[in-house]
């Protein structure tokens, strides 16, 4: 998993991306009832297993409501089988806290804003 969040920063990095900002988990962040640490695993397992499928686009600029976002993983859980529950229930705590109607919606540079977000849809 290491390596995978090693080649999706470095790929976000390439694009003017700064990944602490746009996955922000610093103690003054949204990062709601996680810990930092927690917060980072958290972010680790969406820029390693979600950008298997997808650019993190989608993700970061959904939005969604804490119902939405337990629809939209229910239906993409069969994508990730290897995902332990605890990696997917932290995951989920962290996209709530993150991408919801409460917090700003992430500013990424012009070439990855273009991309839209109906893949999260």
């Amino acid at each position: 998993m290491a390596l995978a969040l090693t080649l999706s920063s470095d790929k976000a990095r390439a694009q003017g991306v700064d990944i602490d900002a746009v996955f922000n988990c610093s103690a003054d962040g949204p990062i709601g009832t996680q810990t930092p640490e927690q917060c980072l695993s958290a972010r680790n397992s969406v820029l390693s297993y979600c950008t298997s499928c997808h650019t993190f686009v989608p993700v970061v600029k959904a939005q969604k409501s804490p119902d939405g976002w337990d629809a939209l993983l229910a239906a993409h859980r069969e994508n990730v089988p290897e995902m332990s529950e605890a990696q997917y229930d932290e995951m989920r705590d962290f996209l709530k806290s993150h991408y919801n109607e409460t917090e700003p919606v992430p500013i990424l540079p012009p070439a990855l804003e273009n991309l839209g977000t109906n893949e999260a849809a």
